[in-house]
């Protein structure tokens, strides 16, 4: 789930207001520092997640990232 801020510095880059928290770490993340990917299941079904740089590239928070 996408979990929207408002009011709140980018954690990331700590330059532009933040929109999003990483679903991996819970930072606050701006536009263009959260990274987004679908966690898919079922047929035809999918949640989306954000993730901080960091937590998309670690397959042990992004599951579907694989090694």
């Amino acid at each position: 789930m996408i979990t929207v801020v408002e009011n709140r510095t980018c954690e990331a880059c700590r330059a532009k207001e933040a929109v999003v928290l990483c679903n991996g770490c819970g930072k606050a993340l701006c536009a263009n520092c959260r990274v987004f990917d679908l966690w898919c299941y079922g047929c035809g079904h999918g949640d989306p997640r954000a993730f901080c740089k960091s937590c998309n590239d670690n397959p042990e928070i992004n599951v579907w990232k694989g090694p």
